[in-house]
């Protein structure tokens, strides 16, 4: 009985289940590419290995199931067209962790001394009283008497992951085990937290995107195997985690031991006597970078490293952010190195690099010219682009659809009211894209957010009304329930509204009504003999939302409240519900005009009839931040083209979504704590987008692949703006240039 080869499938051949199973390609190429789509690790496909048509989108087959059915062949045999590849992205549930009882970290780091003291007595003891160091010697080592001064280590490759390290032509290699442990000094050695209390780490005050999930399987991949440690890095068990001993729900992740503590702090700062070993095998997205300056490399290479004699270093090639020496000592032996790992030819810091741009909303032709100045050894821009276009656009979508997936199952069920805002990438009238957000009001979520080009609609105004429908038809076919959908007053979104979902209330935010009015009111007031109006602009700001928040649901008695404004501005108060005014206050008088354009503005027919609908409870002020937020990732002032764009609006959720709910931190005492620098962000959403990002590249070695699973991905893009107008000859363009300055 055939079962499906691909991680996470279910799929088993029985008969009348309605799938298809094919068996692997005798091509290399198509066989490589059908074995890493199925996530197994060292998984070799076999002559009864099968894939189920699952996997497969009706472009990979010969003819498509769905018009066969149409036209009566039903149950017809489905045929794979000869290069078909699974193009369907696997979707790997990330199953809840199951933690082990964590154990006292302060206890374990002071025992852990004395246990290896323990084994060591113990090996001492069973080889004899004398025990003398012990260096193991490999087939082919130098006589220790021979061993230079200076040694240069030198990690053996390993593949998966690909290293490009040192590669000798005659190196010798040594195993030299160091039995030392890194003592750290320990002057709090006492638990600091009070578990009663609701406490957030002092340097991240926020909530994570997965809590309890690691970030592999937050990312929606198959968590991989740790990489081998070199022998001396045995000594490396949580030497990296606070002596102070943390709340599990606490613990703060983002800890560097190289960072400055506060003067406020609990914890004193952590110092390594035997400073903090260099990792020799580490996950590409997980290992550090470091700047080294010109000099300082050719100093580390001026001695061999088998014979210790003088070398003369060169540099033999760079690639991107990489660059490769070549050493050769005056004893003839030749030794080549490697700044950092590769993949398939591209270095690791080239994907990074260009993630990281992207990640923090920066602008990249600043940052490569920020390189340049700096004379950092960078990728061009058009490498660049084509990294962005291939991998780094792609790992944000998927990254984004993954999370979203995620969290619209918590929603199902609920009864959401929502707020909507559009946002345009410019001021004006022609604005080229205009993006509309959805969030659940209750819990400050973004729910789902569309993108829409100008070119999509009749004209840029219209943009707003089309990501609305958007992302109403995203969630109702997502199964959500909206109850209530609160947005600004534009009129198309007014009449959609009462026309095509009159099953949902439909409400307008307090603080656009009220800015349109103080606008209106600050208009009027700058007109002939109007300039009393100026004083109460505020004082009618203050009116519209006592109206909404005093009337619930009473649409009538909001009219009323607020009609009252025009009267007690004269110093009328028969309806008025406030007590009697001691204060002196500038008066309108009633029949100027200042107060007849008072009465226009306060109660006009338009206004009036949008009164009835304010909110009465949740207003769109978290949609605000999140535009400013927005506009940090993708600056109005910056053209992006439309899957730019697209990443960076996922990326700008994911960081609202990780950070924009964060709880207020407590004292031991339960009491609010203040200070007045505002906490750091979290940015765990960071490191699934690089796991995605490293994934990405191990899962499409080329750029013809990655580029084509971009354009799936990416799925609709509408046609650029120049399309539809002829484009012009460059030779005739240069031919009828003139210029003022040209000689006769």
């Amino acid at each position: 009985m055939p079962f499906c080869a691909a991680f996470g499938c279910a799929s088993v051949h029985k008969k009348g289940c309605g799938v298809s199973f094919f068996s692997f390609p005798k091509d290399s190429a198509r066989r490589k590419r059908w074995t890493i789509y199925c996530r197994r690790d060292k998984f070799a496909p076999e002559n009864h290995s099968r894939l189920c048509s699952k996997h497969f989108s009706t472009d990979q087959l010969e003819r498509d199931p769905n018009v066969l059915e149409r036209l009566g062949y039903v149950n017809a045999r489905i045929k794979l067209k000869g290069d078909a590849i699974p193009d369907v992205p696997l979707r790997v549930q990330a199953a809840p962790l199951v933690l082990p009882p964590k154990t006292r970290g302060a206890f374990a780091k002071r025992n852990k001394p004395y246990l290896l003291h323990e084994a060591l007595q113990e090996v001492e003891l069973r080889n004899g009283n004398d025990a003398t160091p012990v260096t193991i010697h490999h087939d082919g080592e130098a006589p220790p008497n021979s061993e230079p001064k200076t040694a240069v280590e030198v990690p053996e490759p390993e593949d998966p992951p690909v290293s490009s390290s040192q590669t000798c032509t005659t190196l010798t290699k040594k195993c030299q085990a160091s039995i030392t442990v890194p003592q750290r000094t320990r002057r709090i050695q006492v638990s600091m937290t009070d578990k009663n209390c609701i406490t957030v780490s002092k340097g991240v005050q926020c909530s994570s995107l997965f809590d309890g999930v690691s970030l592999r399987e937050a990312a929606g991949l198959v968590p991989l195997a740790e990489p081998k440690q070199e022998a001396n890095q045995f000594i490396l068990d949580e030497d990296t985690q606070s002596d102070v001993e943390e709340d599990e729900d606490q613990a703060d992740s983002d800890y560097d031991p190289f960072e400055e503590e506060d003067e406020e702090s609990d914890e004193e700062d952590q110092v390594y006597e035997n400073g903090i070993p260099l990792r020799t095998a580490v996950h590409p997205e997980e290992e550090r970078q470091f700047l080294v300056a010109e000099s300082c490399l050719a100093k580390l290479l001026e001695k061999c490293g088998i014979c210790g004699s003088p070398c003369m270093s060169s540099l033999n090639f760079t690639r991107g952010t990489m660059v490769g020496t070549r050493s050769q000592c005056t004893c003839g032996h030749v030794c080549e190195w490697e700044s950092q790992q590769c993949l398939n030819g591209m270095p690791w810091s080239n994907i990074f690099v260009a993630g990281a741009i992207v990640f923090s909303g920066s602008n990249a032709a600043k940052c490569l010219r920020l390189f340049q100045h700096l004379k950092l050894q960078m990728m061009s821009t058009s490498t660049f682009s084509r990294i962005q276009s291939a991998y780094v656009i792609p790992s944000c979508i998927f990254t984004w659809d993954y999370h979203l997936e995620t969290l619209l199952q918590e929603y199902q069920g609920q009864r959401l009211t929502l707020g909507g805002d559009a946002r345009c990438d410019s001021p004006g009238y022609s604005a080229k894209y205009g993006s509309y957000t959805l969030m659940d009001l209750e819990t400050g979520k973004i729910l789902d957010f569309q993108l829409v080009q100008s070119n999509e609609v009749k004209s840029s105004v219209h943009m707003e009304l089309e990501g609305l429908k958007r992302g109403i038809q995203q969630l109702v076919d997502a199964g959500l329930q909206i109850d209530n959908i609160i947005t600004d007053r534009h009129g198309m979104v007014r009449k959609f509204m009462r026309t095509e979902h009159p099953d949902k209330r439909h409400y307008f935010d307090v603080w656009h009504v009220a800015k349109g009015i103080s606008k209106k009111l600050e208009a009027a007031s700058k007109k002939r003999d109007c300039a009393d109006i100026r004083p109460w602009i505020k004082s009618s700001v203050n009116h519209c939302y006592w109206v909404a928040a005093s009337c619930g649901e009473d649409g009538y008695l909001k009219e009323q409240k607020w009609s009252s404004l025009t009267e007690h501005v004269t110093n009328k108060h028969e309806h008025c519900e406030h007590g009697v005014l001691e204060e002196d206050r500038l008066w309108i008088k009633e029949g100027s005009r200042a107060h007849k354009l008072f009465r226009d503005v306060v109660d006009s027919n338009y206004l009036m009839r949008d009164i009835p609908k304010l909110s009465p409870l949740h207003q769109t002020y978290g949609l605000e931040v999140y535009h400013s937020v927005v506009n940090s990732f993708a600056p109005k002032n910056t053209h992006f083209f439309y899957p730019a764009m697209m990443a960076r609006l996922c990326v700008a959720a994911l960081h609202f979504n990780e950070n924009g709910s964060r709880h207020q931190a407590m004292t031991r005492a339960g009491a609010a704590k203040w200070q007045i620098c505002y906490p750091k962000d979290k940015r765990e959403y960071i490191d699934i987008l690089r796991i995605n990002l490293v994934e990405r590249r191990r899962q499409f070695p080329s750029y013809q692949t990655a580029g084509q699973d971009a354009d799936r991905l990416l799925g609709y893009q509408p046609p650029s703006l120049t399309s539809k107008w002829e484009p012009y000859n460059k030779d005739q363009l240069v031919a009828t240039r003139r210029s003022r300055f040209a000689r006769q």
